[in-house]
């Protein structure tokens, strides 16, 4: 075994086989993306905010991201609960991941669909009704319903910025070139592509129409 070394206080064990690639994991230890040492990853905050901040290898458990060094965990901890999404900056095709942003209607008074199943709403739902409230990151296998879940827990992220996720809110999964929206609906989810094709609203919101799909949870 190679001779530890200390850097900013990390204890590490370099790796010996010489691959020297950053990990970028989700806070369910889901493997996203490497990034070779010395390259760089992009940090995107839920306002648009974009970030480029290069990346050092420590060990397999601990990268220099910036300025700052970080265990794997803790900052895909920290992005999932900023709603900050991280992407590397040259992408090689091996990514395992997608990205998901969830919309909410920003007037819960002047809209009357918000909280309705889709076959009520469907013919009323604008984008420019909707605000982005979330995004974060979508691994491989991930479903529908494990976002739901997690934007209904008591510790869900974000929780004092929105609200839970409930019926009428949108989900928006970009994976592999690919963009899909979902409404939620009373059971199940509606696939409503079309939507994204509509007229985009300000910044922080976006829309979508009708297409029946086979619901995840």
């Amino acid at each position: 075994m190679s001779e530890p070394v200390d850097i900013m206080g990390v204890v590490a064990f370099p790796n010996e086989n010489g691959k020297r690639n950053c990990r970028f994991i989700d806070p369910q230890y889901n493997l996203l993306f490497t990034v070779p040492d010395g390259g760089s990853v992009v940090l995107t905050d839920i306002d648009g905010t974009r970030r480029t901040l290069a990346c050092a290898y420590i060990d397999d458990y601990h990268v220099k991201i910036g300025s700052s060094v970080f265990h794997i965990c803790e900052f895909a901890e920290r992005m999932h609960e900023n709603g900050t999404v991280y992407q590397p900056e040259q992408p090689n095709g091996t990514e395992k991941y997608g990205i998901y942003e969830i919309y909410q209607i920003n007037d819960l008074v002047g809209v009357d669909y918000c909280f309705r199943p889709y076959d009520e709403a469907k013919k009323q739902i604008k984008l420019t009704d909707y605000r982005r409230v979330y995004a974060g990151m979508f691994p491989e296998k991930g479903k529908l319903d494990d976002i739901f879940m997690e934007h209904n827990r008591d510790s869900r992220p974000f929780g004092r910025k929105m609200r839970s996720m409930s019926v009428s809110d949108i989900v928006v999964v970009t994976k592999s070139g690919e963009k899909h929206a979902y409404y939620v609906d009373s059971v199940g989810f509606e696939q409503v592509d079309e939507l994204l094709r509509a007229k985009q609203p300000q910044r922080a919101g976006r829309s979508l129409k009708k297409k029946r799909s086979e619901p995840e949870r």
